[in-house]
């Protein structure tokens, strides 16, 4: 057979192992799929019946690649076997076994809008008040519990707390209510397949007969329903043949189990390991700073990535001014690559969180080149970025219906439908504007109560919006948000920090607009919606790739950014007090390393603004786990540090005017300064001045009595006090200033 002659001596005894349980540990780049491929060419070479094959994988698109793969090699044998995601496999044998469940063969799906539409429902019926319950939150709650095999009655027999209680009654009546109406959800299909081969025994006897040979691809990605759907189908005489990498786990957020890799010797009987460890991607030294860091994981296999080719270019670490600052050496790194005879194409920047693009869109914009936001949307298209402009559309120009509708009713204030119609019919019948004739009908009282109290509310900030167009726009920002508690709206979405950063985003890009001398709002909208259009003709062509780490999974490109590499960015703040959620972190960056073939730039910002004034940080960990022999760190005496930046903050009711004077926040040398030195050492501390007298102390060296010496990363006011984020070595702690000393901390 051809294929064995591509096979390295490791792939071929993976692929040829006799065992009954086989985990392939399958490092970045060590051609897994091929693998996979090679097993079932393998198994149908000796005899195994087609339809005794089933293979799972994650994605729609991995399935496909596979199909196309195997009948490549066995031609017209393919179409007999079973290849699909966990969800499309799991859907076949529902279909197949519905009346033994009880439900209609052609039972519905519902999807996200069918179930929030039904909790909405069921809430009104319980008497829960709208804005009582996040609605996200609730089906969150929901889908965890059918991950893990809980049942409404299970969950209702361990809920304590009376949120827990509370959702333990809708949980019940929701799963009431899709058997009612003939429906599962999306996490109903494993967890109902698993139901099916455990309490019909016969059902499940039936396709373990069948399926002998049961692959999985991404097992590291397996939940606790997909882990014991594998192990109803393989029983005690089917082989499991798992191909996935521990490594690779980033998705614990959303009920991955890495258990399911670390235990797999345990719970499949006589179960064999085998590493693939040559990497056919990258050069030795981004797969020799990829191992360094990893190897600072406790939870995983071990393996050493390892390849043919050569040392390759070293990793290069540029610690910029800022982000404005940082954005332009990741172009600079990017141009530099198409003067070279490369793509744009080649090349992608990974960020940790979708915030961080704008920068970037901003920066690649201005300079002309084309990039796409890949599993996202573009900064200035994404929701609650697109409601804040609108009403400064609508301030600057009230003819705007587009932009008006969008904030009519958002946030609610009581304006629905009938208000609509009724604005609708008098904006006909008289030739008003929006506006004009929602004024009319407040003052003839011609509309209810409470939306004429609504509509009251959102014309008076309209007049007022109208008298700030010369007001720096990180000022109107702050009014709209003030006035209309927008912050206190998005709280309530499944995705809040995703979009509150967004917002906070905003506010940035609006104070660095000011801080180049532009106060307009009519320009600042103008400049935003340039920044639209370059997205969209960004998406056709040569263009750079812009993404997330976790939607980097998979591919890979010649020369990489990372870009935010700062403690609490990169690894995130949310991860810094749990030793796991830190590993998964790790892994991350992992993945966003070994996404390089050939050159990978790594990058922090000195500060960063935020809308309450600029921060500094320390370098992230992963950078300083880096060895030296592979990394080449910036010159610090290279940066501009003579760009002038403004700052107002957008607290409630504090709208001063900015100081158009000052300069970045990069400090002076003197003799205890991290910038005395030529050359960047990660996890330095960095003293930086700031905007407020909490920011002040950020980068100071202080010393707790219990958790010994260590650097102010963030600092915040609490009440008459101060409260600090501190990292003590690896622990990242909050702590009131009073307990603080050293430097200049205990100042009050």
């Amino acid at each position: 057979m051809a294929l064995y002659d591509t096979l390295n001596p490791a792939q071929c005894i993976a692929v040829e192992h006799p065992g009954r349980a086989i985990l392939v540990i399958a490092g970045a780049g060590s051609g897994k799929t091929r693998v996979l491929t090679a097993r079932v060419a393998w198994l149908l070479a000796h005899g195994v019946a087609p339809e005794a094959i089933l293979a799972f994988t994650f994605t729609n698109r991995a399935a496909r690649e596979m199909r196309e793969r195997i009948a490549g090699i066995v031609g017209e044998l393919e179409r007999r076997l079973w290849v699909g995601t966990f969800h499309a496999t799991a859907v076949r044998i529902l279909r197949r076994e519905a009346r033994t469940l009880g439900l209609p063969p052609s039972f519905a799906i519902y999807d996200r809008e069918d179930q929030e539409s039904l909790i909405r429902d069921l809430a009104r019926e319980l008497g829960w008040p709208e804005g009582s319950f996040k609605i996200g939150a609730v089906l969150a709650s929901i889908s965890d519990a059918k991950n893990a095999l809980v049942t409404p009655e299970d969950f209702a027999r361990t809920a304590y707390s009376p949120g827990d209680r509370r959702i333990a009654e809708i949980f019940m009546r929701y799963s009431a209510e899709l058997r009612t109406s003939g429906a599962m959800d999306f996490d109903d299909l494993i967890a109902e397949t698993v139901r099916l081969f455990r309490n019909h025994p016969e059902v499940g006897s039936r396709y373990r007969d069948r399926f002998r040979h049961v692959l999985v691809d991404e097992y590291q990605d397996t939940n606790h329903a997909q882990f014991r759907l594998i192990q109803a189908l393989t029983g005690v005489t089917g082989t499991v043949f798992a191909v996935g990498d521990d490594d690779q786990s980033i998705y614990g957020w959303r009920g991955a189990d890495l258990r399911n890799v670390l235990d797999f010797e345990t719970t499949f009987e006589g179960a064999s390991t085998v590493r693939l460890e040559q990497n056919y991607r990258s050069t030795n030294n981004i797969l020799d700073a990829a191992n360094a860091v990893i190897e600072n994981n406790r939870a995983r296999k071990g393996k050493h990535l390892w390849s043919e080719r050569e040392a390759g270019a070293p990793l290069r670490f540029v610690l910029a001014a800022d982000e404005v600052d940082e954005a332009r050496r990741v172009r600079e790194f990017i141009t530099a690559r198409v003067r070279a005879g490369g793509a744009l194409a080649d090349c992608a920047v990974l960020y940790r969180t979708n915030a961080q693009s704008r920068a970037m869109e901003t920066e690649l914009r201005h300079a002309l080149v084309p990039y796409e936001i890949v599993g996202g949307v573009s900064f200035y298209q994404r929701r609650e970025v697109k409601d804040l402009i609108a009403y400064l559309r609508v301030a600057a120009n009230p003819a705007d219906s587009a932009a008006f509708w969008r904030i009519w009713n958002t946030p609610r204030r009581g304006l629905g439908a009938g208000v609509r119609a009724t604005l609708e019919q008098r904006m006909a019948s008289a030739g008003l504007r929006a506006p004009a004739a929602l004024r009319e009908l407040v003052q003839e009282q011609a509309i209810a109560p409470a939306a004429r109290r609504g509509a009251t509310t959102l014309l008076a900030l309209l007049d007022e919006l109208g008298t700030m167009l010369d007001v720096p726009v990180d000022r109107v920002f702050a009014r709209v948000l003030e006035s209309t508690a927008y912050l206190e709206y998005l709280g309530t979405e499944e995705d809040a920090p995703d979009r509150l950063a967004n917002v906070e985003e905003l506010l940035v890009a609006a104070a660095t607009f000011t801080g180049e001398g532009s106060n307009s709002v009519t320009e600042f909208l103008g400049e935003a919606a340039l920044v639209t259009d370059a997205d969209r003709a960004g998406q056709k062509g040569d263009r750079v790739l812009m993404l997330t780490g976790h939607n980097a999974k998979g591919l890979e490109f010649r020369a990489v950014a990372i870009i935010g590499l700062e403690e609490g960015l990169f690894p995130h703040a949310s991860s810094l007090e749990r030793a796991e959620q830190l590993e998964e972190e790790r892994r991350l960056f992992y993945v966003a390393l070994t996404r390089a073939r050939d050159e990978v730039l790594l990058c922090a910002a000195a500060f960063r603004r935020r809308f309450d004034g600029a921060r500094g940080g320390q370098v992230s960990r992963f950078v300083d786990e880096i060895p030296a022999a592979v990394l080449v760190r910036e010159d610090r005496r290279r940066f501009d540090v003579t760009r002038t930046s403004t700052w107002s903050s957008t607290r409630s009711h504090d709208h001063h005017t900015p100081d158009r004077g000052r300069k970045a926040a990069v400090p002076a040398a003197s003799e205890d300064s991290a910038w005395d030195d030529d050359v960047v050492s990660p996890g330095t501390p960095l003293r930086l001045s700031a905007a407020t007298r909490a920011n002040r102390r950020v980068g100071q060296r202080v010393v707790h009595k219990q958790f010994g010496h260590g650097i102010v990363i963030e600092a915040e006011e609490a009440g008459d006090d101060l409260k600090y984020t501190v990292r003590f070595g690896t622990m990242i702690k909050k702590v009131l200033a009073r307990f603080l000393t050293g430097g200049d901390a205990d100042e009050s």
